[in-house]
């Protein structure tokens, strides 16, 4: 064994004990998380499931006595692990899970027990689950959805108490400025496959903000008057009113994709589901604004509109300094309310300082609570002359929905000394801020001529110079390659079999990068159409046809007659017709699927291009 062999093999070993090091230490980390989780509500002789789950290897699972339900089964065992590297950070994530099936007995609001485990000797307790349980009608929802769609035929006919939207305020009324939470939910009781039209009105006289909700509406459980609905979340706003008085949320108008069973059955015996289209519209809301007390002479004259719970704070970046050295104020708006509309407050600066318009920057999160955050403006300014200067407080007036009344905050005020600079003290300090007006500064003009003009040394000129005499072999040369460049750019077009295959593959390339944006957004329509037009628009431009006159046949005989080998046409149109049947075809895997063909794609389009 030679030398360098041995420290090869010592460096890999190191590697592997780190890596392994760094495994153990991420699982050491990680803390223990023991979650119970069940539906919310439920109905009188519903089977439900609850479920346990642990993020770490157990053991002695035990769960209590559920009063008021039945235990019908369980628990279930199930488990999972993954580890993942990611820029040398190591992750392991491990999921334990118990399932139970209960069920409800008598109508009434219960509070199930936590269950125990034992993590590493130690012992750990579950949450508590609240469940409520409706009395029941006799029927389960899925028979009731059943025979409903026995006995209708037309989705128009659905009643509109199974299937409604409605606009949730937390609030009724407000004052002007101060912010409430609109969630618009969609109630139904029918199975809906999608919307095919979401029509939102433009909410007049409210600044709105968005909360984030994710993407894919997720249902969960309610009960809305005794009745069990599936509850799904398609938007939450938070609205500011612009100004007093009664504003009205105009409704909200959708079209939604239903599924409604037949009393047909397909071959294997199945009901056969139809779809169809009803429209629903959500009642008007009414949100009374109240006018915000009227101002006092004195403390209140700079109120600008800002409403909530703020605290203001001001810092400096020096305060002895020479002059012409720029200071930064900065100045820092903290708190909760219609942040997003604060303007910055006025500063009241020195006679001698000049100042520019503040560099405005945020920090603001948009939650179920309203707006939150903090607001920050950073003023420059530049002392012109030496001497002893304040900078008086920063003040800040709001409307306190605590106290209802108007609060005036201050900041502390700030002594500058500002010492003699080097040299001439009225010289102007370049920066890249503009200055558009005149103004006095002590006793001088500045900004009177913001440009000097291109000075040119006495008795020389261009004409004649070496500079006048070297343009003329510099101008030749360039002349010579823009004619060498376009002879050959002639050349090459006039082949025009030749360029089409040459930006055959470049062009390919384009499609399937177009196909990967379709792939990040789950587009599954799109992106197998942009695949199937990215294989046949490579066959076009390879085999110089035009596209509308290209068939498959035409395809494989040219691809013949080139000499390319049987199994990669096969292949090629192979995963053609796949993927014109994917394109129509329901998967719940679906991310997999459009990773797998998007590489498989990418995979036959660079090997037939390397044929030619």
């Amino acid at each position: 064994m030679t030398h360098k062999t041995t420290i090869k093999r010592l460096v890999f070993f190191g590697i592997l004990l780190s890596l392994l090091m760094g495994i153990t230490l991420s699982l050491k980390a990680q803390k223990v998380s023991f979650k119970a989780s069940a539906p919310q509500v439920v109905q009188q002789g519903e089977q439900f499931e609850l479920r346990y789950t642990v993020n770490q290897s157990c053991k002695n699972f035990r769960y209590p006595q559920y009063n008021g339900f039945t235990l019908l089964g369980g628990p279930m065992t199930s488990n999972s692990s993954s580890v993942q590297i990611i820029n040398g950070k190591v992750s392991r994530k491990e999921t334990h899970s118990y399932v139970l099936y209960l069920q409800a007995n008598n109508p009434g609001k219960y509070t199930l027990p936590a269950a125990v485990v034992t993590v590493k000797g130690k012992t750990y307790k579950s949450n508590t689950v609240s469940i409520e349980v409706v009395k029941g009608n006799g029927t389960s929802s899925s028979q009731r959805s059943q025979t409903a769609g026995t006995q209708s035929e037309t989705v128009k006919n659905a009643p509109n108490k199974d299937l409604f939207v409605r606009v949730l305020t937390n609030k009724k009324t407000v004052f002007q400025g101060e912010q409430l939470i609109a969630t618009i939910k969609i109630y139904t009781r029918i199975g809906i496959s999608g919307f095919d039209d979401m029509k939102f009105p433009d909410f007049k006289g409210f600044w709105q903000d968005e909360i984030k909700t994710p993407d894919q509406i997720q249902l969960h459980r309610e009960n809305v008057n005794g009745k069990i609905y599936n509850v799904g979340i398609l938007k939450k706003l938070i609205l500011t009113p612009q100004h007093s008085g009664k504003l009205t949320i105009e409704p909200i108008d959708l079209v939604c994709v239903v599924q409604q069973r037949t009393r047909q059955r397909d071959f294997f015996g199945f009901p056969v589901y139809r779809k169809g289209k009803m429209e629903i519209k959500s009642p008007r809301v009414t949100i009374r604004v109240k006018s915000l007390p009227p101002l006092s002479q004195n403390n209140d004259s700079n109120f600008t509109g800002a409403v909530g719970d703020f605290k203001l704070k001001s810092t400096i970046s020096q305060t002895d300094i020479k002059e012409n050295n720029p200071i930064t104020l900065k100045v820092t708006i903290q708190g909760a309310g219609n942040l997003s509309l604060i303007d910055n407050p006025a500063v009241n600066m020195p006679p001698d300082f000049e100042s520019y318009d503040p560099k405005e920057s945020d920090h603001i999160a948009k939650t179920e609570r309203g707006t939150s955050g903090r607001k920050t403006w950073e003023y420059l300014v530049i002392p012109r002359h030496a001497g002893s200067f304040t900078i008086p407080p920063v003040t800040f007036t709001y409307f306190d929905l605590k106290t209802k009344r108007y609060k005036t905050l201050s900041s502390k005020s700030f002594d500058i000394t500002v010492k003699k600079g080097d040299g001439n003290n009225n010289q102007i300090v370049t920066s890249a801020f503009s200055k558009e007006n005149v103004k006095y500064i002590g006793k001088d003009i500045h900004y009177l001529k913001p440009r000097i003009a291109h000075l040119i040394k006495k008795n020389e000129h261009f004409f004649g110079s070496w500079a006048f005499y070297l343009t003329y072999p510099i101008g030749l040369l360039v002349f010579i390659v823009i004619v060498l460049w376009r002879k050959k750019q002639i050349k090459e077009m006039a082949n025009k079999a030749k360029m089409r295959n040459r930006k055959a593959l470049m062009a390919a390339k384009k499609r399937l990068k177009k196909a990967s944006v379709f792939m990040k957004e789950n587009n599954k329509s799109a992106f197998f159409e942009e695949i199937s037009r990215a294989l046949w628009l490579l066959l076009a431009d390879k085999l110089n046809i035009d596209l509308a006159d290209l068939t498959k046949d035409i395809a494989i005989e040219r691809l013949s007659q080139k000499n390319i080998d049987q199994e990669l046409i096969d292949s090629y149109f192979t995963f053609l017709e796949s993927i014109d049947f994917l394109r129509f075809a329901n998967q719940t895997n679906t991310e997999n699927i459009l990773t797998d063909n998007y590489e498989k794609a990418k995979s036959l389009i660079v090997e037939l291009s390397n044929k030619f």
